[in-house]
């Protein structure tokens, strides 16, 4: 279903959209940046984990070597990084602005999760302006260029992502104040600690 498709059912199902309630355009940057690096991380965990890409120096240097090259899972390679930056802000025209009922706070929802109509849908007033949404594509595409090193340093890194809507959204471009995630921890490292201290 397109996004004028879903509006229009929105509207017809008798879902507000409130007009003149100003935006602001830091807490909107927040909210697309966080949902493009989710639409990210979706579309890398449709990817069969068994596929690879071979990267290194694809150049021939003067005795007609080309250098080390090495294997690493698709997702980690920096062409599908790129190619997928280039395509996710697309999946833009699936949100709209919003503000729930019950507090006003302004959000982003995605018209269809799962297959399925958001059950957020409901509980929330959609913000008309005078863009009709288009500014939501624009803070994607901004972010990622804006922050695209740090978008693939992230997602290229060895280890797995964790925290790329902090590393990036917060840290990086400072467009949310969000605290630092809480570092996970086992009971077998306090104890370590513990054993260390005595």
């Amino acid at each position: 279903m397109m996004k004028t498709d879903c509006v229009a059912f929105l509207l017809l199902l008798g879902v507000v959209a409130i007009a003149g309630q100003k935006v602001d355009p830091r807490e909107a940057k927040c909210l697309i940046c966080k949902a493009t690096l989710v639409e990210m991380d979706k579309a890398i965990s449709k990817v069969d984990p068994r596929k690879k890409a071979e990267v290194g120096n694809f150049r021939i240097d003067a005795t007609g070597d080309s250098g080390a090259k090495k294997m690493v899972p698709l997702v980690k390679s920096e062409m599908y990084l790129t190619e997928l930056m280039e395509e996710i802000c697309e999946s833009m025209d699936d949100y709209a602005k919003a503000r729930f009922k019950k507090d006003g706070k302004f959000t982003i929802l995605k018209f269809i999760e799962d297959g399925g109509m958001n059950p957020l849908v409901s509980e929330v007033d959609f913000v008309q302006d005078g863009d009709l949404n288009k500014s939501l594509k624009h803070y994607c595409l901004e972010v990622l260029e804006d922050y695209e090193v740090d978008i693939l340093k992230i997602y290229m890194a060895d280890e797995p992502v964790k925290d790329a809507d902090y590393k990036v959204c917060t840290h990086a471009a400072r467009y949310c104040e969000d605290p630092a995630p809480q570092e996970e921890y086992t009971m077998e490292e306090d104890e370590e600690s513990e054993r260390e201290e005595l």
